[in-house]
């Protein structure tokens, strides 16, 4: 007797295969890569929306909206993830990395179709699925050559070429120099770490338009509208923006007096942009910018 192994096979191998399910989310027209954006956003602005959270997330770290429009986030010390209407502040559900909470210092959240991924500061990935309230995903960890000394602190994904993108605070790697910040990207397809940064983030470049002496990113994020880059850093209290070539299009301070401690950075795919602010000893807040529109 012939017995069909097939539905036990795809059983088997569904989690794998999930995310490769349905096709990407199709990259912008080429006509509107180049169209700089920051500027449509009143990031100086003293009186923004600014949402409060609740006490759970006082250490909010990363930001990241799924396909579907839901806003998931971390705190910085263990690997659980929040859903959150950031309208409200309200938390819509939680769930746990591991059968054993994993703790670690993460520092970036992304997410590809049903599968959410989280680096820690020395540049490991994990990948797992987005499970329902309360559940504990289990993972894999993707290993890269990034270690705590690059201190990795931002994540994106980039539909385009589909990978992750790693945003480094501390050194950029070997042989390169310090008055630069990398941001390295991490094939899905391969599993690899790409030898060559992505983007090198010239300071020279950078820092007249601060006013500072460091731009050290704390998150980054691909505009969903244009394909660019934008990248936040709470040392240096700025946003600059980078087109998919790394050239950088624009600069924009943060007012202290709205960002107390700037951490995480999303963008919703109608444009609009939250920033999140670690709560020190008070609660963590989301800061929200709609586009202008004109």
């Amino acid at each position: 007797m012939m017995i069909n192994l097939a539905p036990l096979l795809l059983l088997l191998t569904g989690w794998a295969c999930a995310e490769d399910a349905r096709p990407a989310v199709p990259p912008p027209p080429a006509a509107m890569l180049a169209v700089p954006e920051i500027a449509a956003y009143d990031l100086a602005a003293k009186s923004p929306m600014v949402v409060k959270l609740p006490k759970d997330l006082r250490e909010i770290s990363g930001l990241a909206f799924t396909e579907d429009g839901r806003l998931l986030c971390h705190n910085d010390e263990a690997g659980i993830v929040f859903e959150v209407d950031y309208r409200t502040g309200r938390i819509v559900k939680r769930f746990y990395l591991g059968r054993l909470l994993v703790r670690g210092d993460f520092e970036g959240i992304a997410a590809r179709r049903d599968t959410v991924f989280l680096v820690d500061a020395g540049g490991t990935v994990y990948r797992f699925r987005n499970v329902q309230d309360g559940q504990h995903a289990e993972y894999q960890r993707l290993a890269t050559p990034l270690h705590l000394r690059n201190d990795v602190e931002g994540l994106t994904y980039d539909p385009e070429t589909d990978c992750l993108l790693l945003a480094c605070k501390g050194e950029p790697g070997s042989g390169l120099s310090n008055t630069s910040k990398a941001v390295y990207a991490f094939s899905l397809k391969t599993r690899r770490l790409e030898a060559r940064p992505r983007f090198l983030l010239a300071l020279p470049e950078i820092l007249p338009h601060t006013g500072g002496k460091e731009f050290n990113p704390s998150a980054i994020e691909r505009h969903p509208l244009t394909g660019n880059f934008f990248v936040l850093a709470f040392n240096g209290m700025a946003i600059i923006e980078l087109d998919r070539t790394g050239r950088l299009l624009g600069v924009t301070k943060l007012p202290k007096s709205v960002h107390s401690q700037p951490e995480g950075l999303a963008i919703a795919r109608d444009g609009t942009l939250l920033i999140a602010n670690e709560g020190q000893k008070k609660a963590g807040t989301l800061v929200i910018y709609s586009p202008k529109i004109h």
